[in-house]
């Protein structure tokens, strides 16, 4: 079985260590294939191991730039790559314009181990096509949203507590409320980090 690649792009030695750690250990076939500690760094190795990489774990602010810099390089030399951002301080607008230029998923530097894996797992599958090449024996479909729904979508993900999202549709928070319950049970999520992921990975944004 193959094993997940990854490039882990983290300027911070202690997280860098811990978060290298968490996925040597855990479950996920995986290996870190390599560190960067800045944009310079994760660019070099891109360029000398274009068919090396499967996942780059991506901090978004770093020393000489941003995640930004990198991904415009990994997607023209390793466009199969998938991309997992690290958001620490990246505001819902520098999500979006990454989500735009190829980012598959964030993660918040307070996730959990099994909740790291688990969206890695999503994302290297997200076609239903293994690593190894075996599809998977079930399908799911997006689930269907009204347009209503899909507002609230979008301004949860920028942050907007419900009594916002209610004074900018001109609903009530308790409608809000209602809106989020079935879109927290349409999509299988529980945080807002993880309705992120999903919005990311069937373009809702």
């Amino acid at each position: 079985m193959k094993k997940i690649r990854i490039l882990l792009v983290e300027d911070h030695p202690i997280y860098r260590e811990g978060l290298c750690s968490t996925l040597i250990y855990s479950k996920l076939n995986c290996e870190v294939v390599a560190e960067a500690a800045n944009v310079q760094q994760a660019i070099s190795y891109i360029e000398g191991h274009p068919d090396g990489i499967d996942l780059v774990l991506l901090d978004y602010f770093l020393p000489d730039g941003t995640g930004r810099d990198i991904i415009k390089v990994l997607k023209s030399i390793c466009p199969k790559a998938k991309i997992l951002l690290i958001s620490g301080e990246a505001s819902s607008a520098e999500v979006q314009a990454m989500t735009q230029e190829g980012a598959h998923g964030i993660i918040s530097k307070e996730v959990r181990s099994n909740q790291l894996t688990s969206i890695i797992n999503k994302i290297v599958n997200d076609d239903n096509t293994s690593l190894t090449g075996t599809t998977s024996e079930t399908e799911t479909a997006q689930p269907s949203f009204t347009e209503r729904e899909i507002e609230i979508i979008r301004l949860c993900v920028k942050g907007l507590s419900a009594k916002d999202i209610a004074r900018t549709l001109n609903i009530s928070p308790r409608t809000v409320e209602h809106h989020k319950e079935r879109i927290f049970r349409k999509t299988d999520c529980n945080s807002g980090f993880e309705l992120m992921n999903f919005a990311m990975q069937n373009r809702l944004l």
